[in-house]
């Protein structure tokens, strides 16, 4: 299967369009969103600097902006003002974001420094700016090195700073279709979970916490057939184009949310488990 794992590289577009899809489908209210994100900021990166002094954080691949915005509304709690460079390779994306900042003025305190940029893009440039956060939300499927990004963006966070990274778990259907499917180093692909990123923390000495953010995913329209919607979201769970072609690989996805789904009312939820990993940066971590 030539194209397992490709959808973002090869089909940015019809990507975009999967992940909006899936965007749709998520049960989480708001007020669930900004108590769980605003819950993860640790009180040290708060108290950091002292009150009314500047903030500085990095977002690596923020989207629109919905979580950067529930971070950012936590950091005013005590903060006059926040700088936020933003780095997303989306022109589309980026553009959403800005629309929010001019629709939300609680956000008027930040200073926004947009980036149009890969990851890679980015933390290859010469940067001498240090961040008291740094954080990536279900980013590190989609960089080519992942041990490279991880330590470039660790050289960036000032120390006493957190580096702050959501990732899909172990225990989800990326390992299964990997067995069943993958070629080669899973590493080099997309398929990344969050035990990679732990055991490079490790590898380096870094302590960290973890905890699991539960989110319920309304996959009723992948079991209706020639459903558009459904088939956008089979392809964002497989990340890979063109998936009512790949009649093993559908199965596999379709026979995983069945495993993983309740009905509830007239709706299938399927229980998607991401791990969020929080890093603290020790002066004697610094590398």
């Amino acid at each position: 299967m030539k194209n397992f794992g490709r959808l973002v590289k090869l089909y940015p577009r019809r990507y975009l369009a999967s992940f909006r899809a899936y965007q749709a489908a998520i049960e989480n209210t708001e007020k669930n969103c900004q108590l769980f994100y605003g819950s993860q900021i640790p009180d040290s990166v708060l108290r950091e600097s002292g009150s009314g002094s500047d903030v500085r954080v990095l977002g690596i691949g923020s989207g629109s902006g919905e979580v950067d915005s529930i971070i950012l509304k936590k950091l005013l709690r005590q903060y006059d003002s926040v700088y936020s460079r933003v780095v997303e390779p989306s022109e589309d994306m980026i553009e959403r974001y800005k629309t929010r900042v001019r629709e939300d003025t609680s956000l008027g305190a930040v200073r926004f420094d947009w980036r149009h940029q890969t990851a890679e893009e980015y933390l290859l440039t010469e940067e001498h700016t240090k961040f008291n956060l740094i954080h990536a939300v279900h980013v590190l499927y989609h960089v080519s090195d992942l041990h490279a990004t991880l330590r470039n963006m660790w050289e960036q966070l000032a120390d006493g700073g957190h580096m702050l990274i959501e990732i899909k778990s172990d225990n989800n259907l990326y390992r299964k279709m990997w067995r069943d499917f993958g070629e080669g180093d899973r590493l080099e692909s997309v398929f990344r979970t969050s035990s990679d990123v732990k055991q490079w923390f490790d590898d380096m000495g870094v302590s960290y916490v973890t905890s699991e953010d539960e989110t319920n995913i309304d996959v009723t329209e992948c079991f209706k057939e020639n459903s558009k919607t459904g088939l956008q979201l089979l392809e964002f769970f497989a990340l890979t184009p063109y998936i009512a072609n790949e009649q093993e690989l559908r199965s596999t996805v379709l026979e995983y949310i069945r495993c993983n789904s309740s009905v509830i009312g007239d709706k299938v939820l399927l229980k998607s488990v991401s791990e969020v990993i929080v890093a603290y940066k020790n002066a004697t971590e610094s590398r």
